[in-house]
C-alpha cells in the first residue's frame, strides 16, 4: 500500500464523520490540504524553538507576549448651539 491508493480509494469506515478542506500552514513555509473535523481556513504548525538561532527565539518569544494596550481618553468639545436650531423643532 502506497500514498497513490489512499488518492484512489475512500475511507474505509461505517460511520462518515463531517469532515472539512484545511489549508496547513508547516514551519518550513510549505502548504498542505488535510480534512479536519472543524472548518477552518487555515492551521498553522508551531516551530520549535530549540532548533531556532538565539535572535530568532527571542524575536518569537518576544512576540508571544502580550503588549499593553494604552488607553486614549480624547476629550470632546461641545460646540453645539441648541438655540441656533429652535425654530426648526416649531
Amino acid at each position: 500500500m502506497n500514498a497513490n491508493r489512499a488518492m484512489v480509494t475512500h475511507i474505509k469506515r461505517k460511520t462518515y464523520p463531517r469532515m472539512y478542506p484545511v489549508t496547513v500552514a508547516l514551519p518550513n513555509g510549505a502548504s498542505i490540504r488535510i480534512r479536519y473535523a472543524e472548518p477552518r481556513y487555515l492551521l498553522q504548525i508551531p516551530l520549535d524553538l530549540d532548533e531556532c538561532s538565539p535572535e530568532e527565539r527571542q524575536r518569537r518569544l518576544l512576540r508571544r507576549t502580550p503588549r499593553a494596550r494604552l488607553a486614549l481618553q480624547e476629550e470632546i468639545e461641545d460646540t453645539f448651539d441648541r438655540s441656533a436650531y429652535e425654530f426648526l423643532l416649531k
